[in-house]
């Protein structure tokens, strides 16, 4: 089930855009509470083809679709996201890194002499002394 989730992770992605742009654009259609005494002022008319009331609960009921439908959308996103970072994780280091427990020699970069590397960190090299 996950495995189809997480295979239809870009519609469910640009499912949720297209979710979000109409519920902005419904939410915009809506007229306010306070509509009524400002289209009373400029002379317009409240009544439409639906009547007075009818396209704002068509809007109403639409919006609380459309923000249901949005709401689930985001949890489906958001498991698919948890399960995908769960999986992702420790994936990228095979090998864990240890200390070296031997003393290796490492030649020195600078003047060629032959150092004592760390055994902290077995890639490192000590500074060159000058020898007498």
């Amino acid at each position: 089930m996950m495995e189809l989730l997480i295979a239809l992770k870009w519609p469910l992605i640009i499912l949720q855009a297209l979710f979000s742009l109409v519920l902005i654009i419904m939410v915009l259609l809506q007229t306010g509470k306070g509509d009524d005494m400002g289209s009373a002022l400029s002379g317009q008319m409240g009544g439409g083809v639906q009547g007075s009331g009818g396209t704002s609960k068509v809007l109403v009921k639409g919006t609380a679709i459309f923000a249901i439908l949005f709401m689930v959308n985001s949890i489906v996103l958001a498991k698919i996201f948890k399960e995908i970072s769960s999986t992702s994780i420790g994936t990228s280091v095979t090998d864990p890194l240890l200390p070296s427990t031997n003393s290796a020699t490492a030649p020195n970069a600078v003047g060629g002499n032959t150092v004592v590397a760390d055994p902290v960190a077995p890639n490192a090299v000590a500074p060159a002394t000058k020898s007498k």
